[in-house]
């Protein structure tokens, strides 16, 4: 396979990407690499202009960067493509070109060793080996649910989610009262989960069902491996959670919300709209919108170089 620089530049033109392109326009690539591994005939891309090995990339053939538009990169001999949003300019170029080299990309099928109980699943869905799916699950549109899963009770899934293997969404909570002999009772949990459109939820994450009313994910949020999202809990859309992040339940994060590694959210907090916790931090009440957070207990902390 060997893709051009024109046929990039038609593709930015095509999505109103902003760019500026300096060098040789006429040069063809066959494969993309990372800018510790520079290989000829290749694209990649930096975020920091100065972290660029210009000496390396002067040496090799057909090799383009991708850097941030308004940034420069001095003394290269070699093509640059200027883009805005460079992260989301570079892999989009990957997604568009380069897409079956996505190592576990699945076609539309359901596995002979699922087990899947409900009937309202949605089109070009995938769901794979030993997933258990319930019999009240409703599942949208172009949905990939990977192996180990298990779906159960009251849960529906927006189009275009992505399960990874090891999930486990719709178990009760850990919510137990003491009857008059002090004998810890459970509490039983009548809600659902509501999964939006566009979440991905990482592996070996949990999330469980309400008590009374629904455990909510908003469109486009994005969970990493081992978090775990507890019962009645409400996550706006486009926040970001990442590993190894506690929610205690009944909780509410905003929306375009950075949850950093190892974080601890206590029972009933809430977390403003854009705001970033740091890592490690533990939540014990209200985080205030667009406001940074670091410690334990998190407070607002402001230092050189992150504002």
């Amino acid at each position: 396979m060997s893709i051009g620089l024109n046929e990039i530049l038609l593709y930015f033109d095509d999505k109103n990407i902003k760019y500026e392109f300096t060098g040789n326009r006429h040069i063809y690539f066959s494969s993309f690499c990372p800018l510790n591994e520079l290989k000829g005939d290749s694209i990649t891309w930096v975020r920091n202009a100065a972290d660029v090995p210009v000496e390396a990339m002067n040496s090799m053939n057909n090799i383009l960067l991708i850097a941030e538009l308004g940034s420069e990169v001095k003394g290269a001999e070699f093509p640059i493509l200027y883009v805005e949003n460079v992260h989301r300019s570079f892999f989009f170029v990957l997604e568009k070109f380069f897409s079956e080299c996505d190592p576990v990309k699945r076609k539309a099928k359901i596995e002979l060793s699922a087990v899947v109980d409900t009937a309202d699943i949605g089109k070009e869905v995938y769901i794979g080996h030993h997933t258990y799916i319930g019999p009240k699950v409703k599942i949208g549109n172009n949905v990939i649910i990977y192996h180990n899963v298990t779906i159960d009770g009251n849960v529906s899934i927006g189009n275009d989610t992505v399960i990874e293997s090891g999930v486990s969404i719709g178990g009760d909570g850990t919510g137990f009262y003491k009857d008059d002999n002090g004998n810890l009772i459970h509490v039983p949990h009548y809600g659902g989960i509501i999964i939006g459109s566009n979440v991905w939820i990482g592996s070996n994450s949990v999330i469980i069902r309400g008590c009374l009313g629904d455990t909510i994910i908003g469109d486009g949020t994005k969970i990493s491996d081992l978090c775990c999202i507890s019962h009645n809990d409400s996550i706006g859309r486009n926040t970001e959670i990442t590993c190894g992040t506690f929610i205690a339940g009944s909780s509410a994060v905003g929306e375009n919300v950075w949850i950093a590694p190892g974080t601890v959210i206590n029972n009933s907090a809430h977390i403003g709209n854009g705001s970033y916790v740091g890592i490690g931090s533990v939540v014990l009440s209200k985080v205030k919108p667009n406001t940074k957070v670091f410690g334990y207990p998190a407070v607002k902390y402001k230092f050189d170089g992150f504002d």
